[in-house]
């Protein structure tokens, strides 16, 4: 996803993704995943290893540092 459409998406939906990203695994030598299931998710990041991970990750944190943090005023 490209940073113009991130900047679109509400929040929810940023934290939502932000989750996604932070469920992958580390790298795929330390994965109990197959090659064959790793081939079969062609074009999804399975790993924060992967330069798009990392690539997504930035953007997503970019984005959501310049929402506006609302606080509990109670």
């Amino acid at each position: 996803m490209v940073r113009e459409e991130l900047e679109k998406l509400p929040t929810g939906a940023l934290l939502a993704r932000l989750k996604r990203l932070r469920w992958c695994e580390d790298s795929p030598d330390k994965s109990d995943l197959s090659e064959a299931e790793i081939a079969s998710v062609d074009g999804q990041i399975l790993f924060k290893s992967d330069a798009l991970w990392q690539s997504a990750y930035a953007d997503l944190k970019d984005v959501l540092a310049s929402r506006e943090n609302l606080r509990n005023k109670a």
